[in-house]
């Protein structure tokens, strides 16, 4: 244990890991269409293109736009890289300080083999940016909320679902930080909205809201998955195909019905979040530790209960965890070890198996109806994983509040009182997480 508890050791899997990563991006490089969609955003002639993203969003493509030119070639190279020097970044913010944090070698392993696992969407969609802003916010919740919540506002500027996670911002209402994380959440996002009008008109700010509108049942999505099977085993009965909201989706016979399911699990976790957020308003008990793993849940039920679920969306996951996983554990609480232990297992093999189905296997799943059922079943088998991870992840946020209350308890305290260790004045050393630290294709997906 103690020879890949090491910060070369880890160093050395992140390379070979990543070459393998690269190796997988030779075989199939079909996925780089979504860069070249970027490249079209910047210097086509379509001036709708990319305008489903918010404006912050394609900040990224914008500053590597102004280093490569004009040139497509160098675009791709460089988005790979930048996407690498991200992925690195984030590795050796988790190895800092790592020996006065004992499980930063668990977390930084889990980020090695999340980013293989998660395949050509890792280092070739715009989704890593947002995913490392909010695990920065996680990160940065013990030692500096004000500016964890900013962070977190810039996320939510850059792909809209952070923002569900703002309700883990609430605290007891008497309790002044409440109000300044979330002034600080919201004081982000209308200063960047600012930016947006300013540089590219109110148009260009709702455009991303507009889009959902014209989005109709994704055949990956979990909402799709029983009638993606009744569609390969009676082909020619749905049909599955691009659609003009620039994703693969299905339609045809209970469609309708699906993104009903849909809409009322999703209002149903909306429902969640908010009552999350009144509960803490009133009844207090904010602490780091509850809140990552709201956040976490939060991930997960965004992702289970939505119409929409491309492959890249697991990355929305992975930075977010490793970050969980770097945090002390409570004594008299290895419950909690097992239930992140799975929970991170789970997200690794779901990242896997959604690159086997994407890129690999992907025309089996869309082109080629009932001519080949394992791609089917592989990713039924992800969509399934994704639900038993959000029952664990329940499972884990239950256990937490009630860890923090017996913490209260035994500082005989009220949570959130004014002294109260897990409330918003101070968190005990096992809260702290990384918080010092993390200061010419074929139809390609390009759905944001």
């Amino acid at each position: 244990m103690k020879r890949i508890a090491s910060v070369p050791a880890v160093w050395l899997g992140w390379v070979v890991a990543r070459l393998v990563l690269i190796y997988l991006l030779k075989i199939d490089h079909s996925p780089r269409g979504d860069v070249a969609y970027y490249f079209a955003g910047l210097y086509g002639t379509d001036p709708t293109q990319m305008t489903e993203y918010p404006h912050a969003g394609t900040w990224p493509t914008v500053l590597l736009g102004w280093l490569t030119g004009e040139d497509i070639t160098t675009f791709y190279i460089g988005f790979t890289v930048i996407t690498l020097l991200v992925d690195a970044a984030f590795l050796a913010l988790l190895l800092r300080h790592h020996p006065t944090q004992p499980r930063a070698f668990q977390a930084a392993w889990f980020w090695v083999f999340f980013g293989t696992a998660a395949g050509h969407t890792f280092v070739w969609r715009l989704d890593i940016f947002p995913a490392v802003a909010v695990a920065g916010a996680a990160a940065l919740l013990a030692t500096r909320p004000l500016f964890a919540s900013a962070l977190l506002g810039f996320a939510t500027t850059m792909k809209l679902w952070p923002g569900v996670l703002a309700a883990g911002l609430v605290g007891r209402f008497n309790q002044s930080k409440t109000w300044q994380r979330l002034l600080a959440f919201f004081c982000t996002i209308f200063a960047l909205c600012g930016v947006t009008i300013a540089t590219s008109g109110v148009d260009r700010l709702l455009s991303p809201l507009n889009y959902q509108g014209v989005r109709g049942l994704q055949l990956e999505s979990i909402p799709a998955t029983f009638l993606l099977i009744q569609a390969h085993h009676h082909p020619g009965r749905w049909h599955l195909g691009y659609a003009p909201s620039k994703s693969f989706e299905i339609s045809g016979p209970g469609v309708d019905t699906a993104m009903l399911w849909s809409t009322i699990a999703m209002t149903a976790m909306l429902v969640f979040a908010i009552g999350w957020a009144l509960y803490r308003l009133f009844a207090g008990g904010w602490t780091t530790r509850t809140t990552m793993a709201f956040f976490t849940v939060m991930v997960l039920l965004l992702i289970a209960t939505n119409k929409v679920f491309s492959p890249q969306y697991i990355v929305w996951l992975g930075p977010l965890l490793a970050v969980v996983i770097r945090q002390r554990l409570p004594r008299g609480f290895a419950s909690l070890k097992v239930l992140q232990g799975l929970i991170a297992v789970c997200t690794i093999v779901a990242a896997g198996l959604g690159t086997l189905v994407y890129p690999f296997n992907y025309d089996y799943i869309w082109q080629y109806v009932g001519e080949k059922m394992f791609p089917v079943y592989v990713l039924a088998a992800r969509n399934i994983l994704i639900l038993v991870m959000v029952l664990i992840g329940l499972i884990w946020l239950g256990l937490e509040v009630a860890f923090s209350k017996r913490l209260a308890r035994a500082e005989g305290e009220q949570p959130d009182s004014p002294s109260a260790l897990p409330a918003d004045t101070a968190a005990p050393a096992h809260a702290q997480p990384v918080a010092q630290d993390l200061g010419g294709l074929k139809p390609t997906r390009t759905t944001p």
